[in-house]
Order: C-alpha cells, then sequence, then structure tokens
C-alpha cells in the first residue's frame, strides 16, 4: 500500500521483523494475527490454481525462539512453534494446538537452510513445508510436553506466503515476494473486507514477481524510485496489483467493489498518503476508479477469473 518513504510496497522491514515478536505475547497481537491468518488463507486457498509457488494450507502461523530477544521465551515446546492455529483447521483437526512444537517435516529435521541464514529458523520451516509434494500426505514430527509424536494430513495447496502481522501502530503493510505483514494499528483500524483488499494487494504483488522483476531492471529504491524510469516501472508494478487484486478478491467470494471502496473511505484514503503520497501512487479516487474499470470489464460475469490479461506467471 502507499507510504511516502517507500519506492515499492513490497520491501520488507527487516527492522521490523526483528522486533515485532517481542510484543507477541500480548493477547490483542494474537488476536490480530488469527484474524488476519483466517481473511489470508481464504484468499491464498482460492487462488491457489494462480500461483506458481504453493504450499499445503494448514491453517497455522509458524514462529521460531530466535524471533525472540534473549530471555523472552514464547513457551514453544521446540525451537519452531505452532503461534497460531485456525480452529476447524487441517492442524486443528490433527490435534496440534498453540504452542505445540514442530520438530521435523517428512521425517527431515527442521533446520536453518543455507539460503535463508540471516533470517529465523520459522522462514526455513516454510520453505521445507512449501518443497513437500502437492497431493502426498503431509507428515509432522509434533512436540508437546516434551512428548514427541507424528501426524499425518492431507491440505489442500494455497498461495505461497509468510503472514503476519506487524507490532506497530502505523498503516503499513509490506511484502518481500515471501512474507507479508500488515501493521497491527491497521488492523485494528480496518474492517474484515479492508483487510482482504490490503492482503489481496499485498499477495498480488507476489503472485506477479515484482520485487524480483524492478531488480533485474535496474529499478532505483527509496527517493531514486520517485523520478524519471524508476518511477514509471514502480508506478507500473503498483497499477497491476491493484488490478490483480480485485480478481483475487472475487475468486475467493468477495464482492470485488468493496476494492475500490476501500480507496474511498477515510482509511482508504489516509494509507494513500493524503497530500504527501509518493509519486508513484495514483491518489486514492484515481485508484478507485481504476478498479471500477477492472471490475466492469472482466469481472462483469463473475467468479472464478482467471485474469490471462495481467502477467501471472511472466
Amino acid at each position: 500500500m502507499n507510504r511516502p518513504s517507500r519506492a515499492l510496497t513490497c520491501l520488507a522491514c527487516l527492522a521490523s521483523l526483528c522486533l515485532a515478536p517481542a510484543a507477541r505475547a500480548q493477547g490483542a497481537l494474537r488476536s490480530a494475527d488469527l484474524r488476519l491468518l483466517a481473511i489470508a488463507e481464504r484468499i491464498q486457498l482460492a487462488n491457489a490454481a494462480l500461483c506458481d509457488r504453493q504450499a499445503p494450507a494448514l491453517g497455522v502461523a509458524l514462529e521460531s525462539k530466535d524471533q525472540f530477544p534473549s530471555g523472552n521465551d514464547p513457551g514453544f515446546a521446540a525451537d519452531v512453534g505452532f503461534a497460531v492455529v485456525l480452529p476447524d483447521s487441517p492442524a486443528a483437526q490433527a490435534g496440534i494446538g498453540m504452542g505445540d512444537g514442530l520438530a521435523a517435516i517428512d521425517g527431515e529435521a527442521v533446520a536453518v537452510r543455507p539460503a535463508l541464514e540471516e533470517m529465523p529458523l520459522r522462514d526455513s520451516a516454510h520453505a521445507m513445508l512449501g518443497d513437500h509434494p502437492a497431493g502426498s500426505p503431509l507428515r509432522l514430527t509434533i512436540v508437546r510436553d516434551g512428548l514427541t509424536r507424528e501426524v499425518e494430513l492431507a491440505p489442500a495447496q494455497q498461495c505461497r506466503a509468510l503472514v503476519e502481522v506487524l507490532a506497530e501502530d502505523g498503516d503499513t503493510a509490506h511484502s518481500d515476494g515471501r512474507v507479508i505483514q500488515i501493521a497491527l494499528g491497521l488492523v485494528r483500524r480496518a474492517s474484515d473486507e479492508q483487510i482482504a483488499v490490503i492482503f489481496a494487494h499485498e499477495l498480488a504483488h507476489g503472485m506477479l514477481r515484482h520485487r524480483q522483476r524492478l531488480a533485474d531492471e535496474g529499478v532505483s529504491k527509496g527517493l531514486g524510485g520517485e523520478f524519471g524510469r524508476s518511477r514509471r516501472l514502480n508506478a507500473e508494478a503498483e497499477i497491476e496489483a491493484d488490478r490483480l487484486s480485485v480478481h483475487l478478491l472475487a475468486n475467493a467470494g468477495y464482492d470485488p467493489r468493496i476494492a475500490p471502496a476501500f480507496w474511498r473511505s477515510d482509511l482508504g484514503r489516509n494509507v494513500g498518503g493524503g497530500l504527501f503520497r509518493s509519486r508513484i501512487y495514483a491518489s486514492p479516487e484515481a485508484r478507485a476508479r481504476a478498479l471500477e474499470r477492472e471490475i466492469a470489464e472482466f469481472l462483469a460475469g463473475g467468479a472464478p477469473s482467471w485474469p490471462g490479461h495481467l502477467p501471472i506467471r511472466r
């Protein structure tokens, strides 16, 4: 979403990633995590066919002890734990609960992957889940009260993305193509439909590989992204994500008109940056009108939608 100091919405704030877990013991943050996860899973499941990167839909949020400051034990039964478990999800039906530990996936111990050495162990566990072959039984080794057991699940596939609430009070949403974060303050102020609009936009960035595409094009970040060719390519990426987002919403059973309605709301105008918005973003009203055109032209027949006019999987 719009942040004046950002060249692209989907640049992750790694400093915030490290700070967020410190507040996760708070009930308000856990409640927000649960709410965001339920909305995100609905959209990720409904659009799995559009995503070339998928993962098993377990209905959980994972965290790892190395995300927490020294001396701040989250109480997980293993180094990676189940921080949130959606009711009636495949994980819940298998008897997995919040605080349980995840020791192994398909018989392989959860360990740091070379490409993720600078990231929390949770990220390596998520990558292992993403590598699980679709359609085959998933075996998880669960730890509780010092005892280990193995559970077998057959979950559906969903779009692959880590989803979490960022422990800050701003109106920010971030994604680096792998992790999607929405600020606690924004989750608190938004309705479920507004959260769905925000999440669909961020997921669209990842599905369209915007971060990699812009890096390949040598697009400038920060202040340099506000001018010339970098500004044009950054702006095109935002327009593409907006347009794809209404298809993702429709496929998940939402009325896609909630997207233009969001940009015309007080919250949408605030997220849109007001008078101080970045030059790479259109005004909230212009975004609303563009989304209405997208809906009228491509979603008049309703869902399911396969938006082949957008560069999916390019």
